[in-house]
């Protein structure tokens, strides 16, 4: 059976004799439905110092059949030395796949002496125009001679050898691994040995991960996906894979959160490694990191945007002020948009924005000037911020007054049927299923007295990778959804239950949650483990966070345990340092992951039951861990938090509820918290710039 067909080049569509031969096989190969099949046209495949990227036109993975290579020849020349020719050079790409699964593939692929490979690998010339009938069993000019490769399979590839030749095809070996934790056998029940297998699971590509990442698509490209569906990823390979291809392009990568420079550069990186010939990318010239905003000090798109088209930026306080309350990047935006009648200077060949959806439609528009051919690629997710569940439309984000018009990606896909540019990632491989589920059921308020928010239709619960077991969004219809596991595949869910993922805390005080905090971080550590930096400890109440993560610092300096107090610092590039627990806000672990979160401060939400900006943080907090949460509180107890998460875990793991109009909804929200919603925004956009509450307060008060 034919699981995948991954089409990564539009050349496909001129390639009449590559489709023929895909035809062909996928007919030979349908026949044994306990195969699995990924076929692969045009792969970009790694050479070495001495040679270029090479392009097998083929390639397959076959679970019964092994690893295969197809050349395709339109000659009908019958000169022998140029059929030779052709021959040794698909000849010379096996040979590299061959030393990449030995150097990369790991011992279950190898033979006991590691320099054989243990399944069938070869590679072919398909030369179907060819009037010589050449004798040569790896030219392949007939049905016939197409039909004996595949006669006769090998017993079938287990899951670990499928996996480990994946590794080694997709490139998925240049994700960020962390290093191990020294684990006795003894000790691979903890944390630390769980987190150890945790972390080998999300290093493992699905299919859309690895279209998306290789796929060479002219045009617009939008990549949806919940948080840890792996978009970051695939953008950092996509960047590395086209400076790859194209190394005299100019490709930029701009994102929101600061802190994800560092991790942004070292995945392009790694992946630029593996993928190429182990040179470094060109950072200076080719590939630039740029955050959306910039500045003097910090590289920027917005900032030198402005610097390219002789205009002066606008600094904070200043678009603060005539932003009016409004959110003050997308005024910014516009301004430019306004200053140069929505005309830029074209920089890049190609644009890559991460947190897409932390954008207004203006900074799209940005840019797409700033980009030749609208060679722009979004990572995109639906439901990162609670405020807006609805799904984008491309026709409205880049249209504008100035003659812009809106980019319909369903036309751009007719097409080019085979290819995708709206690649929909319904996996999640940060969190455990539990801990995904209870963040959206805090964050819609599902088992709250009211819904704070709603999708308008079952699809877009579908495409976040739920299941719509009841229901069809009509007002009144009793919902019910679910869940599958293969949408949330992390075997730590088998392992641990729910009140070992997600354990409460109630405090008596202040100072005995901190204590409570502080012992049990030393207790990971000394029995569990855990790495210092495999833990975080986000404060949810904004007011306060400053004093909650100072005395968490100096109650863990007592027991010898470092911290990185994100609170302290105006701006930092990461978001973790080696040996150290890290201290943030909601704000700032926004883009971050670890693997166990202490979520404090958390009784500050029982005065906010019905706000969705409330509703937000504790969903973006959440979903900050891909292991354990641990939520703590001054006597919260019989907190309404408390009796909302307990309805997720007796209702296993299932969402019910009673469908209410979305619009309605929205529209009473507004109505409500218009003037609250545009505070809020401007208190992001101050945290964003790493501008604390305090610091705003007392430049104010001097004057």
């Amino acid at each position: 059976m034919i699981n995948h067909k991954n089409i990564l080049s539009e050349k496909y569509y001129e390639d009449r004799l590559a489709q023929q031969l895909i035809e062909k096989i996928s007919n030979i190969l349908s026949g044994n439905e306990e195969d699995e099949v990924t076929i692969y046209y045009d792969y970009m495949l790694n050479g070495s110092f001495e040679e270029n990227i090479e392009f097998p036109k083929i390639l397959i993975v076959s679970k019964y059949m092994g690893v295969y290579l197809f050349d395709i020849t339109e000659t009908n020349n019958e000169r022998d030395n140029e059929i030779t020719n052709t021959l040794d050079k698909i000849f010379r790409k096996e040979e590299i796949l061959f030393a990449n699964f030995l150097k990369n593939g790991g011992t279950c692929i190898k033979n006991r002496r590691g320099r054989d490979v243990i399944f069938n690998l070869e590679s072919y010339l398909y030369a179907p125009q060819l009037h010589k009938d050449f004798k040569d069993e790896s030219i392949i000019q007939d049905d016939l001679s197409l039909n004996n490769i595949f006669t006769e399979s090998a017993a079938p590839m287990s899951d670990e050898q499928l996996e480990a030749i994946f590794s080694v095809i997709d490139y998925s070996g240049g994700m960020f691994k962390p290093k191990q934790r020294s684990i006795s056998q003894d000790e691979e029940n903890t944390k630390g040995g769980m987190l150890n297998q945790l972390e080998k699971e999300i290093a493992i590509f699905d299919n859309e991960q690895k279209y998306a990442s290789l796929s060479d698509l002219n045009g617009p490209q939008r990549i949806r996906g919940l948080a840890g569906s792996g978009k970051t990823v695939i953008l950092c390979m996509k960047a590395a894979a086209l400076h790859l291809r194209y190394p005299e392009k100019k490709i930029m990568y701009t994102f929101m959160t600061k802190s994800l420079y560092d991790y942004i550069e070292l995945l392009i990186t790694r992946f630029y490694k593996l993928m190429g010939d182990g040179s470094l990318p060109d950072f200076k010239e080719s590939i630039l990191i740029r955050h959306s905003w910039g500045g003097k000090n910090l590289a920027g798109v917005y900032y030198e945007a402005c610097q390219d088209n002789s205009l002066q930026p606008l600094n904070f306080t200043e678009a603060s002020r005539k932003a009016n309350g409004n959110d003050v990047f997308d005024y910014i935006c516009q301004d430019l948009l306004n200053r140069t009648k929505g005309k830029l200077k074209s920089k890049y060949d190609y644009v890559l924005i991460d947190e897409a959806q932390d954008f207004r439609p203006s900074f799209y528009q940005v840019c797409r000037e700033l980009t030749q051919n609208d060679n722009l690629v979004w990572g995109y997710d639906n439901l990162q911020n609670i405020f807006d569940v609805e799904i984008q439309n491309t026709m409205e984000t880049f249209s504008n007054e100035y003659g812009a018009e809106g980019i319909d990606l369903r036309i751009l896909r007719e097409n080019h049927p085979e290819m995708n540019n709206d690649v929909v990632l319904p996996k999640s491989y940060r969190n455990a299923r539990e801990i995904l589920i209870t963040a959206h059921a805090l964050g819609f308020g599902i088992y709250n007295n009211q819904l704070i928010q709603m999708f308008e239709n079952n699809q877009h619960w579908q495409d976040l990778g739920y299941k719509v077991e009841c229901g069809d969004s009509k007002i009144g219809d009793s919902m019910v959804i679910s869940r599958p596991q293969e949408n949330s595949p992390l075997t730590i869910s088998s392992k641990q239950s729910f009140e070992q993922l997600i354990n409460l805390h109630s405090a008596e005080d202040f100072h005995s949650e901190i204590d409570w905090v502080v012992n049990e971080i030393y207790r990971e550590i000394n029995e569990e483990k855990l790495r210092p930096e495999d833990i975080v400890v986000i404060s949810l109440d904004d007011r306060n966070a400053k004093l909650y993560l100072n005395e968490i610092e100096k109650s863990l300096a007592k027991k010898n345990i470092f911290s990185f107090n994100l609170s302290d610092t105006f701006y930092s590039k990461g978001f973790t340092r080696e040996d150290a627990v890290t201290l943030s806000t909601v704000y700032k672990a926004k883009g971050n992951e670890a693997g166990l979160v202490f979520i404090v401060g958390c009784d500050v939400f029982e005065n906010a039951i019905d706000d969705i900006r409330m509703r937000n943080r504790v969903f973006t907090a959440f979903t900050r861990s891909k292991g354990w949460l641990r939520i703590s509180g001054i006597d919260i107890k019989n907190s309404q938090l408390f009796k909302e998460i307990n309805m997720v875990k007796d209702n296993e793991l299932k969402l019910i509820f009673e469908y209410e109009d979305a619009k309605v909804i929205k529209r009473d929200r507004v109505d409500k918290k218009s003037v609250d919603i545009q505070l809020e925004k401007i208190m992001e956009e101050m945290l964003s710039r790493g501008v604390t509450p305090e610091q705003y307060k007392r430049r104010y008060e001097k004057k």
